[in-house]
């Protein structure tokens, strides 16, 4: 199950979309179906449970969200210019994220081996 990160009253806020005007409500939850999934997937990659519920992390992750809507959104309407500013600014919460989340501590590997260790049958474990 994907995360639910993306705030639409937001998103509107960041687009200077009034909160009343509905006309691009199914685009943007559209936008933000394909930003919760793009952040779900690059988290994965840090063995982080999904979807997210840690506070800490929970609000920067709302806002880099919010930042890659914007970002296709303004990019869908032909504001390339834009469309970078949001993306360059989902980016930069995000490499900040991963960093944070890898200076934690690198995993160790853990094996099992099976297999005959000079009599008989065993199981070993071995770290690198």
């Amino acid at each position: 199950m994907a995360g639910s990160y993306y705030v639409k009253a937001d998103t509107k806020l960041l687009l200077n979309i009034d909160s009343g005007d509905t006309a691009d409500d199914s685009l943007l939850d559209a936008l933000g179906l394909i930003a919760d999934q793009h952040i779900d997937n690059k988290l994965k990659l840090h063995d982080e449970r999904i979807p997210l519920v840690a506070a800490n992390v929970l609000k920067d992750i709302n806002s880099a969200a919010n930042y890659y809507v914007a970002s296709l959104f303004r990019g869908k309407r032909g504001d390339t210019e834009n469309a970078k500013f949001w993306m360059d600014a989902h980016e930069t919460i995000m490499i900040g994220i991963e960093d944070s989340l890898s200076i934690d501590g690198a995993p160790q590997v853990v094996e099992r081996f099976t297999g005959r260790r000079y009599s008989g049958d065993s199981h070993y474990l071995a770290e690198w």
